[in-house]
């Protein structure tokens, strides 16, 4: 009898240490399979977390950024103040011509001046004539920024080099490309117009192919008469 219980006992602990066996090679097998795929999605979070902050497109070194350009219209028969502030970047043809442009920037922007509160008058005398009080603000922003495209391959820097230098040899010269603009067509006509006035003043400063273009960024105004008495 006593032969029989020490023989179930035996089978009853190699039954028990088989079953916990298989218990923990089931919890490594989980762990080794479900350690990567939570490493990747880890990955995968971190990634698109880090989109957005990677999505705004960087302003080019060919580009300058002044302080923004303030100026107070006032009609004498009426006696109506508008205030009005405007963002105006300034694109150099080159990185090598930004130092020029900013040795002449408060010539530019005195030309700037000029032609804006000669423009920005009849502005507003026609929308104080036309419009009623409260609704004569307007707000305007730029179109938003290209992202810049993406690096050249070693192929194409190859293929490049090459075309220089048979063009060398052939007595011929390739015009560089243009450097990046990021900024694209601005499809509001009055603005449009503007910016190549603008263009034309700022040029007027400076030696030819230096100024590339006079972006406006944004124009807000305001209206202190407009206001509601309380």
């Amino acid at each position: 009898m006593l032969a029989r219980r020490s023989n179930r006992s035996n089978v009853n602990r190699l039954w028990d240490t088989a079953f916990w066996a298989m218990i923990s090679l089931a919890l490594f097998a989980f762990v080794s399979l479900s350690g990567p795929a939570l490493a990747s999605s880890e990955k995968t979070d971190a990634k698109e977390s880090e989109e957005p902050a990677n999505a705004e497109p960087e302003i080019p070194e060919t580009v300058i950024v002044p302080d923004p350009v303030s100026l107070t219209v006032l009609l004498p028969k009426s006696g109506a103040i508008r205030q009005i502030v405007f963002h105006i970047w300034l694109e150099a043809q080159s990185r090598e011509a930004v130092p020029l442009i900013e040795h002449n920037l408060p010539k530019i922007i005195n030309g700037f001046l000029v032609d804006l509160q000669r423009l920005m008058y009849r502005d507003t005398k026609q929308r104080f004539e036309t419009r009623p009080a409260g609704k004569r603000s307007f707000k305007y922003s730029g179109p938003a920024l290209l992202p810049p495209p993406p690096p050249k391959t070693e192929e194409e820097l190859a293929a490049e080099a090459d075309a220089i230098e048979a063009a060398k040899e052939k007595g011929e010269q390739i015009v560089p490309e243009p450097p990046f603009s990021p900024f694209a067509p601005v499809t509001n006509r009055y603005f449009a117009a503007l910016q190549n006035k603008l263009l034309r003043t700022g040029q007027s400063f400076l030696p030819p192919d230096t100024l590339r273009s006079v972006q406006v960024r944004m124009f807000y105004d305001h209206w202190p008469g407009d206001a509601q008495k309380r």
